[in-house]
C-alpha cells in the first residue's frame, strides 16, 4: 500500500466514527420520526422496572359494561347522575373528580365557547329536573371538579384568533391566577385552543374547580405526556388531575404557580415540565392498577359507606362503547380516568420523570464521549475486539439509562447514543471491511507466490507484520544451484531439460514452503530463500538448515526416480548464511515490484554456494549461521534438553576452511553439513547421534 492509501485509511478511521455521532447529534436535534423510536426506549424502561403499587388514596368509579347492562344506555340522564354523585358523596371524600363532560343542557346540544363574538352560551330560561337535581347534588357535595373539552385544531392559525370573542368569565376565573416568567430563551408552541366546551354555568357555579381533559398522544399513539398549561385567548388552564391533586392538598388556586418551560410550582411541590408544558407521566402498571369500583354497586348502594372516605374519587367511562380508552406504555386499553388516576399519584407522591431541555446536553456529552471511546480504541482492535468494545459500550449505556429511570425517573435518550455507538461501530467496520479486504488482496497478491497460504493469511490477519516498506533486520539466506547445469542443457533436448527441471523446482518449493521459508526468486536453475521475513521467526537459521538437509534429502528421491526412468540425474550446492540485510518491496512502483533482500549477507550466501564445487560437499553454513545452531547439534546439549523437537537431527557439521570472499576484506568461517543416516538400532524417541568436528 502506497504512503498515500495509508495516510487515507488512518484518517479515515480517525474521521469516519466522528462524523456519524455528529450526524446522529444532528438527526437528534431535528428528530423528525426517530423520536418515535426513542419513546419505545422509554416504554422498555417502563417494562423493565415493572409496576409500581398504589397507596389506595385514589379510586375510580367506573361506569363499565356491568353499569350499562344495569342502569341503561350511555350516556345516563342526568337524575341518574345525580343520584351517583350523591352516594359518593355520601361516603365523605376530599375530593370528587368527574372525566365525563357535562357541556350540554338535558335534551339540548351545545356549541362551543368562542365560536360567536360574544362568546356567551345559548341557554335555557329554567334547568330540566334532571340537571337541577345534578346541580343540587353538585352543590351537596360541594367538592367536585368537572372537565373542560377545548377545541384544539391540528394546524393553529393565529390569524383566527382574532375572529374569537372574549372568553366567558366563568371559565376565565379557573386558569392560572401565577404565572412567573423564568427567562427561558427557546420555549416550544404551547397548545393552543379555538374554542371551549365548558359545563353548565349552573353546574360551574356549584363545582369547586375546573381543569381541562383534552390529550394529545405523541406520534406513535402512545400516550405519555399530560398538559399542564393549554392556552385559550391568553389564558393557561390546568387540567382536570392538577386541579384534583390541588384540591386534595388543601391548597388555593393562587398557590398553583404556572413556570413557563419549567414546570408547575403546587405549593412546596415542583412539578417538572418540558419547553411546551407537558409532564411525563409516570405511568404504576396497565389498567386497573389503580382500585375500580362499579357505577352501578354505588349506584345501587351495594359497597361500604365509608369505601371512600378522605380519598380522592375518579369518575369516568371505561366500557367500550364509551370510546375513552388510551394507548400506554403499559397497555393498549387503559381507561382515560385511570390516566388522570397516574398523574395525581405522581404529584402526590413527588415521584416525577424528567427530561428538560437542560437534559439534551447530557446526551450531547454522552455520544460525544461514546465517539471519542470508539475514535481512540476501534482502529487499534481487531474484529473481535471492536465488537466486545461496540457491545460493551451499548451495553454499559442501556444500563446506565434504565438504572437512571428506575432508580430517579431520568430520562436520558438511549436511542441517539446507541444509534451513534451502532453507526460509528457499522460505518468503521465497513469502511475497515473494504479496506482490509483491498489490504487482504494486495497481501495475497504480493506474498502468495513467496510463502505458504498459512503464512500469508498470518499476515492478513496481522498486516503490521507485512509492511511493504524497507527496514533492517537478521534473517538467514539459502542459495542453491545446480551443478554443471549449462553441460547438463547442452546435452539433452529442451523438452526433457524443461521438464526435468520444472520437477526439480516444483519439489524444492514444496520443501521450502514445509519449512516456511519466503521464497525469494528462481534465477535460472538457482533458488534463492529467505526466513526470518516477513513474518518474524526467531528461529530462522535452524530453519535454514533444517530446510537445506530436507531439500537434499527429497533430491535424493528425485535421483533415484531420474535412474530409475533412464534420465541424468541433476545435484546441486547450497549455502546458507545468516546475517542483517535491508528486506522490503522493491522494484518500479506501478510496474515490477518484487519482495526481496539486499546486502552483504545474501551476497555471502550466494557465494558460499558456489564454494560447494571448490571443496566438494553438497551443503555449507557460515561461521554466522553456525553459532545460531550449534548449540543444538552439541552431544553434551543434546544430552540434556527436554524438547526433543529442537535436536537439529543426524548431522555432521565439520570446519572447512575460513576463506575470504570476493568483495569482503574480513575472512569467513565455513562448515560443512552432511546429513548421516542412523542405524536401525541406534533411532530412538529420545536419543539421537550427532557427530561434531572442527
Amino acid at each position: 500500500m502506497s504512503w498515500t492509501q495509508a495516510k487515507i485509511k488512518r484518517i479515515g478511521r480517525l474521521v469516519i466514527p466522528l462524523i456519524i455521532a455528529l450526524f446522529v447529534v444532528l438527526i437528534w436535534i431535528d428528530p423528525w420520526f426517530f423520536e418515535s423510536w426513542e419513546a419505545k426506549t422509554l416504554d422498555f424502561r417502563f417494562w423493565a422496572r415493572g409496576e409500581i403499587p398504589t397507596d389506595g388514596r385514589i379510586v375510580i368509579v367506573s361506569i363499565d359494561e356491568k353499569s350499562i347492562q344495569e342502569l341503561g344506555r350511555w350516556p345516563w340522564p342526568r337524575d341518574k347522575m345525580a343520584a351517583l354523585l350523591t352516594r359518593i358523596a355520601s361516603g365523605a371524600p376530599k375530593v370528587i373528580a368527574f372525566d365525563i363532560l357535562f357541556s350540554e343542557e338535558e335534551g339540548r346540544p351545545s356549541d362551543f365557547a368562542g365560536t360567536g363574538r360574544s362568546g356567551s352560551r345559548s341557554r335555557a330560561p329554567s334547568l330540566s329536573p334532571g340537571d337541577a337535581q345534578f346541580q343540587s347534588a353538585l352543590k351537596g357535595a360541594g367538592n367536585v371538579i368537572l372537565p373542560v373539552a377545548f377545541d384544539v385544531p391540528a394546524a393553529y392559525q393565529e390569524k383566527v384568533k382574532r375572529l374569537l370573542g372574549d372568553v366567558p368569565d366563568y371559565l376565565r376565573h379557573f386558569s392560572y391566577g401565577r404565572i412567573k416568567q423564568t427567562g427561558v430563551g427557546k420555549i416550544i408552541p404551547r397548545v393552543q385552543a379555538l374554542g371551549a366546551l365548558p359545563p353548565l354555568p349552573s353546574f360551574i357555579e356549584e363545582a369547586s374547580a375546573l381543569g381541562h381533559v383534552y390529550t394529545l398522544p405523541d406520534r406513535d399513539g402512545v400516550l405519555r405526556r399530560e398538559i399542564l398549561s393549554l392556552e385559550y385567548q391568553g389564558d393557561y388552564y390546568p387540567p382536570l388531575s392538577l386541579q384534583a391533586a390541588r384540591a386534595y392538598l388543601g391548597l388555593s388556586e393562587m398557590e398553583m404557580e404556572l413556570r413557563p418551560g419549567e414546570g408547575v410550582r403546587l405549593g412546596p411541590i415542583r412539578i417538572p415540565a418540558d419547553e411546551g408544558g407537558r409532564m411525563l407521566i409516570n405511568y404504576h402498571g396497565k389498567e386497573r392498577t389503580f382500585p375500580f369500583y362499579s357505577a352501578a354497586d354505588v349506584w345501587g348502594g351495594r359497597l361500604a359507606p365509608d369505601l371512600f372516605k378522605e380519598k380522592i374519587v375518579l369518575v369516568g367511562t371505561s366500557a367500550l362503547a364509551t370510546y375513552d380508552l388510551k394507548v400506554t406504555p403499559f397497555s393498549n386499553n387503559m381507561p382515560g380516568v385511570e390516566k388522570n388516576a397516574n398523574v395525581i399519584d405522581s404529584i402526590l407522591s413527588r415521584r416525577f420523570l424528567y427530561r428538560t431541555e437542560r437534559m439534551k446536553s447530557v446526551d450531547i456529552g454522552l455520544i460525544l464521549v461514546f465517539g471519542y471511546i470508539l475514535w481512540r480504541y476501534l482502529p487499534r482492535l481487531r474484529a473481535l475486539g471492536g465488537f466486545l468494545l461496540g457491545a460493551a459500550l451499548l451495553a454499559a449505556h442501556v444500563v446506565l439509562a434504565t438504572f437512571l429511570f428506575i432508580r430517579w425517573g431520568v430520562w436520558i435518550y438511549l436511542f441517539y447514543p446507541v444509534g451513534a455507538i451502532g453507526g460509528a461501530y457499522v460505518g468503521f467496520t465497513t469502511f475497515q471491511f473494504f479496506t482490509e479486504e483491498k489490504k487482504a488482496r494486495e497481501i495475497r497478491a504480493m506474498f502468495s507466490s513467496y510463502v505458504t497460504p498459512r503464512v500469508v493469511e498470518e499476515m492478513i490477519k496481522n498486516p503490521e507484520l507485512a509492511k511493504l516498506g524497507g527496514s533492517r533486520q537478521e534473517v538467514s539466506i539459502l542459495f542453491s544451484d545446480i551443478k554443471g547445469f549449462t553441460s547438463f542443457c547442452e546435452r539433452l533436448p529442451p523438452t526433457e531439460v524443461v521438464e526435468t527441471l520444472n520437477e526439480y523446482l516444483g519439489a524444492m518449493t514444496d520443501v521450502v514452503f514445509r519449512w516456511e521459508g519466503t521464497l525469494d526468486k528462481f534465477v535460472g536453475d538457482a533458488i534463492m530463500v529467505f526466513w526470518g521475513a516477513p513474518l518474524p521467526q526467531e528461529d530462522h537459521a535452524e530453519r535454514a538448515v533444517r530446510c537445506a538437509l530436507h531439500m537434499r534429502k527429497r533430491l535424493a528421491e528425485l535421483q533415484k526416480g531420474w535412474i530409475a526412468a533412464g534420465k541424468e540425474p541433476l545435484d546441486i550446492g547450497i549455502g546458507v548464511n545468516t546475517g542483517e540485510v535491508v528486506v522490503g518491496n522493491m522494484g518500479a512502483e506501478g510496474k515490477k515490484m518484487d519482495y526481496t533482500v539486499i546486502g552483504d549477507a545474501v551476497n555471502l550466501a550466494a557465494r558460499v554456494e558456489t564454494l560447494t564445487r571448490k571443496y566438494e560437499v553438497p551443503l555449507i553454513i557460515t561461521e554466522y549461521t553456525y553459532n545460531h545452531v550449534k548449540t543444538l547439534v552439541d552431544v553434551k546439549v543434546v544430552e540434556t534438553l527436554k524438547a526433543p523437537e529442537r535436536r537439529l537431527g543426524h548431522v555432521s557439521i565439520r570446519a572447512l576452511d575460513e576463506v575470504k570472499v570476493k568483495g569482503r576484506e574480513k575472512s569467513v568461517s565455513l562448515y560443512a553439513v552432511i546429513g548421516i543416516q542412523p542405524k536401525k538400532e541406534e533411532r530412538s524417541a529420545s536419543e539421537e547421534r550427532i557427530e561434531v568436528s572442527g
